[in-house]
């Protein structure tokens, strides 16, 4: 066996045996980052050089093995030229070359009741044409620039597979999820109603709401499915970021978002696909909720009391993430190494833990690298079991 391999199962072997709750030799350092940010690491610009596949496939790995992680999740990028070429409202670059988000509502509070009865065919008939401009309702063009868009995709989706596959071959590198989902409540917030019209339908349609994030269900459940490709390391195999309920008070929160987030959630683990949660902003009051989860699932926290959530939900899942990445440029370099101390002595005992920031780093201004680097060397040292 030769070093990459056995490298890589050394790292897979602690990384799965965090996510079981078990105690690995030490604790596994994890990558949250963008792929923006490793051409930056590398040396390039995002705005004036050319962020292609290839570029990607040299970069990544670089920044993998400078930065000494044991996994990262499966590369994720919004390909400029799939959604420039589908006159995307929802996904645009800005003026440095990032893709920005921008809220739009592709489905209206009349399309309901369409939606409901079929999710599907309103999606391709009604809401596609509102937020990708080269489709119009009706419109002799539309299955061309559909397959158009459906061509892109798999461009974009084969090639960040074939980096995926590289960085494991190449690095030693297990990538613990090969594709991403959202819940239903989420996807009909971000993708169709926007924030403006899902808080409003809450409150003047609320029953309209919980049946759309039924009728998503089977659809969220099928997608996620069918997106694991086998291959890669199977736990967890399929990622899911959570954006809604920070916005949510607890009520609304069991209501409208728990009920199909949960069903999928169990779908998912029942069927062989353990999963990583991405718990944007603060989660302390839903930790009960959390609690209801045994074992078969990560936790990203971006923030929050650690303490707290070990004592809450250490027997539940697997815990990551928490590490404030403001610090790597605001703080010198001993406090970041005392701030990752102060987590290893919290989080660490009894394993089930996973080291990794609170936030996907994006863009190499936002942190200082270096400091991240000697923080994880810091883990690896004084992280053992």
């Amino acid at each position: 066996m030769d070093d990459v391999k056995r490298e890589f199962n050394l790292r897979q072997k602690r990384l799965q045996q965090a996510v079981q709750l078990q105690v690995p030799d030490r604790v596994p350092v994890f990558s949250l980052n963008g792929p923006e940010v490793t051409f930056e690491y590398a040396g390039h610009d995002l705005k004036t050089d050319t962020l292609d596949f290839q570029t990607l496939r040299q970069t990544i790995p670089f920044y993998y093995r400078e930065m000494m992680v044991d996994g990262a999740a499966a590369t994720f990028f919004r390909y400029p030229r799939m959604y420039s070429s589908l006159g995307a409202k929802n996904f645009r670059q800005n003026r440095d070359g990032f893709m920005q988000y921008y809220d739009v509502q592709g489905m209206f509070d009349t399309d309901y009741e369409d939606f409901i009865k079929n999710p599907m065919k309103t999606l391709i008939e009604k809401i596609l044409p509102r937020i990708y401009q080269t489709f119009s309702v009706n419109g002799k063009d539309d299955l061309i620039n559909l397959t158009k868009g459906i061509m892109a995709y798999k461009e974009n989706t084969r090639e960040l597979n074939n980096i995926d596959q590289y960085c494991m071959e190449a690095c030693g590198l297990p990538i613990i999820s090969d594709t991403m989902i959202e819940s239903p409540f989420d996807f009909l917030a971000d993708q169709l109603r926007g924030l403006t019209g899902i808080v409003t339908d809450m409150h003047r349609r609320p029953e309209q709401v919980e049946a759309a994030c039924e009728a998503l269900l089977p659809l969220m459940i099928h997608w996620g499915k069918a997106g694991v490709k086998g291959g890669f390391f199977d736990a967890p195999g399929i990622f899911i970021p959570l954006h809604m309920p920070p916005f949510l008070n607890p009520r609304q929160f069991e209501r409208f978002y728990w009920p199909t987030f949960k069903k999928m959630v169990d779908a998912f683990i029942k069927s062989g696909h353990p999963v990583s949660l991405f718990l944007e902003g603060n989660w302390s009051k839903f930790y009960d909720f959390l609690q209801s989860f045994d074992g078969h699932v990560i936790g990203f926290f971006e923030c929050g009391d650690l303490k707290r959530i070990k004592e809450k939900l250490g027997q539940s899942i697997c815990i990551a993430g928490s590490y404030p990445i403001g610090v790597l440029k605001s703080e010198p370099l001993d406090k970041c190494i005392d701030i990752a101390k102060e987590i290893l002595d919290v989080a660490a005992p009894g394993g089930g833990y996973i080291f990794s920031t609170g936030k996907v780093i994006l863009r190499k201004k936002e942190v200082d690298l270096e400091k991240l680097k000697a923080v994880h060397q810091y883990i690896i040292e004084n992280g053992k079991y």
